[in-house]
């Protein structure tokens, strides 16, 4: 399927808010919702939007994150499908990616925890030791997103950029979870599915969910696409500084929010200061993008390493709860 500008116009009005109706977004495209509502059918049916997500400040959720990067061995055709089995069906590992390069496999773990995130760790490694040459893991500490200009060709930088990691004081009830849980699943689930799966009232999930928004809990609801398919394919960076000053810091980060190609912006602690996800057409542009990175932040930049992406599996904040509520 190729993209045109219409179908690039809706996915950036999704990449932005997922959870908007066709009708807003009809009118932001100027064409009907019914246009919009077949188009986005049609990225479903032929792979290219592979679903909605909404942004989940874990920390609320009671989660401490861990991400892995991941060099394999010995890994044969039959290992292959047990590991990516066995971390498919994993509830507490919501981010899984498959690469080349520095990593060739990118996982987050979600543990109740440091102790429990450990345990998940050990029995990962239990289970699949063998396959594991290099193990390098940082924790996550500021997560944002930018808008995917890219896809409609737009220079401007990202306003109101969705950013987990700051301190949430929010008391969840079950039911809270319960309607994240779905959301989590799809993020442009309808109030009326939420409703029926949770014999709460229209109007209390309604109130619900605002309150989440209000409150942090829940930051933006945006996409994952088939970077392949649309000829953009992620590279995930990840960035080690040297005497990196604030002022520094901040000229990077805006640096990030103005490249059209640059999507995420990990802060981190562990070996490395930052992780990077460029969706971009070729090697050759993310070279440029590399080349330009060090030539303006040369007094600040040690090491950059690079990890083409060539699957994602999953991408989420957190681990889908309560799926019998998704069934």
């Amino acid at each position: 399927m190729k993209l045109d500008l219409l179908d690039r116009k809706i996915l950036f009005e999704l990449d932005k808010n997922s959870r908007v109706s066709y009708s807003k977004i009809a009118k932001l495209v100027k064409t009907s919702p019914q246009v919009v509502k077949y188009r986005v059918e049609q990225l479903y049916a032929n792979d290219i939007l592979l679903y909605c997500w909404p942004m989940i400040e874990y920390r609320a959720m009671d989660y401490f994150f861990g991400l892995h990067f991941i060099k394999l061995k010995n890994l044969t055709t039959e290992k292959e499908k047990e590991l990516y089995k066995y971390l498919n069906s994993h509830q507490h590992i919501p981010i899984i990616m498959r690469g080349h390069g520095y990593a060739d496999l990118i996982i987050a773990i979600d543990g109740h925890g440091i102790h429990h995130l450990n345990e998940i760790m050990q029995d990962l490694n239990n289970k699949f030791g063998d396959l594991f040459l290099d193990w390098d893991t940082v924790i996550p500490i500021g997560f944002s997103k930018f808008n995917r200009n890219y896809l409609i060709g737009n220079t401007e930088f990202t306003k109101n950029v969705a950013f987990t990691g700051a301190p949430v004081n929010a008391e969840l009830k079950e039911t809270d979870r319960k309607i994240i849980s779905m959301l989590n699943t799809n993020a442009r689930v309808s109030t009326s599915e939420i409703v029926q799966k949770t014999n709460l009232s229209y109007e209390n999930v309604v109130r619900r969910i605002k309150i989440l928004e209000k409150n942090g809990v829940i930051q933006n609801y945006t996409i994952l696409l088939n970077h392949v398919k649309i000829g953009y394919p992620r590279y995930r960076l990840l960035v080690k500084f040297s005497g990196l000053t604030k002022n520094e810091e901040k000229k990077f980060f805006t640096y990030c929010n103005f490249h059209p190609n640059i999507i995420h912006h990990l802060k981190v602690l562990g070996n490395w200061n930052l992780v990077i996800d460029i969706e971009i057409e070729s090697t050759e542009k993310l070279r440029e993008i590399l080349s330009d990175i060090k030539s303006k932040f040369s007094k600040s930049i040690q090491k950059i390493e690079s990890t083409y992406v060539y699957e994602i599996d999953r991408f989420r904040d957190i681990p889908l709860e309560y799926p019998e509520l998704n069934l």
